[in-house]
């Protein structure tokens, strides 16, 4: 189908996608069946390992607050040397060939030290990897919610093949190990890539940069991308979905598929979320997302005896979780494409994960801690109130008027 956009005719598409828009689609595609084959149980490995809530919060916290911080820094970079390829080639070799050796841990601190260069490897990647999405995008709703649909169907891959190994009795290091042959996969595809510069961009759809070239966001754009930040991670982080999922149902091979069905409701919901947010605006489908996060954490904050019915429950929440994910995570990301200059756009994704990497760490040692010390439902009851805090800010926080000069 051709785009309305004229200046862009030209564009060859692939489901209605630019073709390295699609081809980056694929490499978060392998990726992820890479990195979900290990996610669907890496929380139960570490318990197995040593591990508790606590340093399952502190592996959460500090791997996610180095990947987002570099994320900031990496964005700042290939901004200042008006490169974006070298970041998302190494980011993606980084991760692809350090994670499947978390199969030879045999402590909790090892997992934390290679889950740390699986994060920096994705820190390294992704600011760059959305400016790139951003640059060859005909519609940037669109293309950041097909990227994260494509991303997360390898997720989907992922859990299934990790449900399938664990009913042949494989052991969570044999699983883990497997995850290498799926990222060998994404480093070819990446390398075929070709970088562009918003120059370069600008003369191939024959358009000019409205804005002038800033050196600097402003200061009110810094102030929106934290406020984005907060919302953002105001979350609940899967694993911990997951180890709470235990008390719900008994057979652990269930659990992948939970995981899976979590991320199916994410791959089909995120382009959905993502056109209707170019339809009716980005606020109000995050507002929606952002609830249903609010009502699925107070389910979870109750006791339940393992029956049929806390099976079914636990399949809603797990669908609640996916819808949620899809309504927030890809509608973040194309807000701040639309705020930020084309010339700024590393930079503004910079800012937004260095933001997200600082309050999220803090945010899983809080929420490990309470879950360690007292128990699932404090824990569930803080996320509630730090959620309904963050859900007034946002909503009743008028970004016009704080993006006007």
């Amino acid at each position: 189908m051709v785009e309305k956009d004229n200046s862009n005719h030209h564009i060859k598409l692939i489901l209605g996608l630019s073709v390295p828009v699609f081809i980056m689609g694929l490499v978060s595609f392998f990726t992820d069946v890479s990195s979900e084959m290990i996610q669907s149980i890496l929380p139960y490995f570490i318990l197995e390992v040593g591990g508790t809530e606590l340093i399952l919060g502190l592996i959460i916290g500090l791997t996610t607050a180095i990947s987002n911080i570099l994320k900031g820094v990496s964005g700042w970079m290939s901004d200042r040397i008006n490169k974006r390829k070298p970041f998302v080639v190494a980011g993606y070799s980084i991760s692809n060939l350090s994670k499947p050796f978390m199969s030879f841990s045999p402590s909790w601190e090892y997992i934390l030290g290679l889950k740390t260069i699986d994060r920096l490897g994705k820190g390294i990647r992704t600011s760059s990897r959305d400016t790139l999405i951003s640059y060859y995008a005909t519609e940037k709703g669109k293309a950041f919610g097909m990227h994260r649909a494509m991303d997360t169907l390898g997720a989907v891959v992922g859990s299934l093949f990790t449900f399938l190994f664990l009913f042949l009795t494989w052991t969570y290091s044999q699983i883990i190990f497997f995850s290498i042959i799926p990222g060998i996969f994404a480093i070819i595809l990446i390398l075929t890539i070709k970088d562009i510069t918003p120059d370069e961009l600008e003369q191939k759809l024959d358009i000019q940069e409205e804005q002038p070239k800033m050196k600097k966001l402003s200061k009110n754009f810094v102030k929106l991308i934290i406020i984005l930040g907060v919302i953002e991670f105001a979350s609940l982080d899967i694993a911990f979905l997951q180890i709470r999922a235990g008390g719900f149902v008994n057979l652990i091979y269930f659990i992948p598929i939970l995981y899976m069905l979590s991320n199916i409701v994410y791959t089909i919901f995120s382009p959905i979320m993502g056109t209707l947010s170019d339809k009716i605006g980005r606020k109000k489908v995050i507002d929606m997302g952002l609830g249903i996060l609010l009502l699925l954490c107070l389910i979870l904050a109750f006791p339940v005896d393992i029956s049929i019915f806390s099976f079914i429950l636990i399949i809603i929440i797990f669908v609640m979780y996916g819808f949620y994910q899809a309504s927030v995570d890809p509608i973040s990301r194309a807000y701040i494409a639309d705020l930020a200059g084309r010339r700024k756009r590393g930079r503004a994704y910079g800012y937004y994960y260095l933001s997200v990497g600082l309050i999220s760490m803090a945010e899983s040692l809080i929420f490990g801690l309470i879950y360690y010390l007292f128990s699932y439902t404090w824990a569930f009851i803080y996320i509630s109130i730090l959620l309904s805090i963050c859900i007034f800010i946002f909503t009743f926080t008028d970004f016009s008027k704080i993006l006007k000069k």
